[in-house]
């Protein structure tokens, strides 16, 4: 399988790269969108994180700094000024790479010598942009796997998620695209949350990879328990293993729109799930096998 990936890293999405880092697929690229982060801040982590891991030869590119349409303002609550909860991580020596995000991820997924899976789980800026620049994009891609949108509540609003409130214009382009997205939402990410047992599965750890998510990890744990949110969920390695072994995720066909238009909803994923097959333009994740996920994230982070 060969793979991109686009995120805002962000400790989750830290975690996602480290696990994916560890899948036997092989990483076309990755590129970095605004959104947990100034888009600055996430390019510097996934460069930093991509070299740490050992896999300097990966290209790594500087997208979006700002959704389509709409101004953003950087909130630091959940992942810290830094994105990784104050984890110190060795800068790469590896040179930066000077193109945008969306025209080398175009470049890279036409030249690619099979269709390619698109993995993303920040807002939907750079996929958009590059679909924009190259619509026939879309032939060439294998599956698109979004984290993002709710078939419930959301959580940045109570009707939006995250991602999908920086940048709801975005996804709109991504669903008209022509590609059939899936979309991992916080209904079954919810589903996946780390116990004190994978907690400290993860601090038993010890090397410089597993030191640095021990300390992400602590940030990350204070956060939710800080927000009484429960246990600390792994939205975006249940959006990357999903994509790297389907049959972790259980999807339903469905037609989903992206509201624009309210203040109130604005990014809200309204999903309908009654539509005739011939009309569905996503597939919507419903479930998950939470245990299979954590697993396979603790093992990524062990075999560092």
């Amino acid at each position: 399988m060969l793979v991109a990936f686009d995120g805002d890293p962000g400790i989750d999405d830290a975690l996602a790269i480290l696990t994916l880092l560890q899948e036997p697929v092989d990483v076309l690229a990755m590129s970095a969108v605004v959104g947990n982060v100034p888009v600055e801040t996430g390019f510097r982590n996934l460069r930093d994180l991509v070299a740490f891991a050992g896999r300097p030869d990966i290209p790594v590119f500087q997208g979006a700094s700002r959704p389509l349409l709409r101004d953003y303002t950087f909130d630091p609550t959940v992942h810290g000024e830094d994105g990784l909860g104050g984890a110190s991580i060795p800068a790469s020596p590896v040179p930066r790479e000077a193109e945008h995000a969306a025209t080398a991820i175009a470049r890279l997924i036409r030249q690619a010598p099979e269709p390619v899976t698109w993995i993303a789980t920040g807002p939907l800026t750079n996929v958009a942009l590059a679909l924009q620049l190259d619509p026939a994009l879309a032939g060439r891609v294998a599956r698109l796997v979004v984290m993002g949108g709710s078939t419930q509540r959301g959580n940045v609003t109570p009707a939006a998620e995250f991602n999908a409130y920086v940048d709801a214009e975005a996804w709109q382009v991504v669903l008209r695209s022509g590609i059939r997205p899936v979309m991992v939402g916080l209904n079954v990410t919810h589903m996946v949350g780390m116990s004190d047992e994978d907690f400290a599965a993860a601090e038993a750890v010890d090397t410089p990879v597993g030191r640095a998510v021990r300390t992400m990890l602590d940030y990350y744990r204070n956060v939710y328990i800080e927000g009484g949110w429960g246990e600390p969920k792994l939205h975006d390695v249940v959006a990357v293993l999903g994509a790297v072994s389907p049959e972790l995720i259980t999807t339903r066909p469905a037609v989903v729109v992206v509201e624009t238009g309210s203040s109130l909803t604005y990014g809200m994923t309204v999903v309908d799930d009654r539509a005739h097959p011939a009309r569905c333009n996503c597939d919507v994740a419903i479930d998950v096998d939470a245990s299979a996920i954590r697993r396979r994230m603790l093992d990524a982070l062990r075999a560092f």
